[in-house]
C-alpha cells in the first residue's frame, strides 16, 4: 500500500507552478480581495507548517479562517482544493464564520 504522504511529497514542491494551482490561487485571491504576491509568499510556509503534518490524517480536517491570517488561509484553501482531486486526497471542510466569502466555501 502506498502512503499518501510518500506518494505526493516529491510533487508538492512543484505544485505552485502548475496551471491548476495558479488558477485556483488567483480565484481565491480575487474572491477574498487579497494581493496575489502576499498570498503566494505564504504557499511554502503553509505546506511545511500545516499540510506536511496532516498528510497522515485519517479524519476530516476542519479549517477555520479564525486560525490564520487572510493570506495564510487563502494559500491553505488553494492547496486543499487542488489536492481534493488527487487519489488519497485529505478529507476537509471550511468552517465559515461569516467573515469569509460564503459563496467560496466548499467542503470535501
Amino acid at each position: 500500500m502506498v502512503e499518501r504522504g510518500i506518494k505526493y511529497e516529491p510533487g508538492i514542491y512543484q505544485l505552485g507552478d502548475q496551471p491548476e494551482f495558479t488558477k485556483v490561487l488567483h480565484e481565491e485571491v480575487q474572491a477574498r480581495g487579497l494581493v496575489l504576491e502576499d498570498v503566494a509568499d505564504r504557499v511554502v510556509e503553509i505546506y511545511f507548517g500545516l499540510l506536511a503534518p496532516w498528510r497522515d490524517c485519517d479524519e476530516d480536517i476542519v479549517i477555520s479562517e479564525m486560525d490564520f491570517t487572510a493570506e495564510e488561509y487563502a494559500a491553505l484553501i488553494t492547496y486543499m482544493k487542488v489536492q481534493s482531486k488527487w487519489d488519497y486526497a485529505l478529507s476537509w471542510r471550511e468552517e465559515v464564520s461569516g467573515k469569509a466569502c460564503e459563496g467560496n466555501a466548499e467542503g470535501r
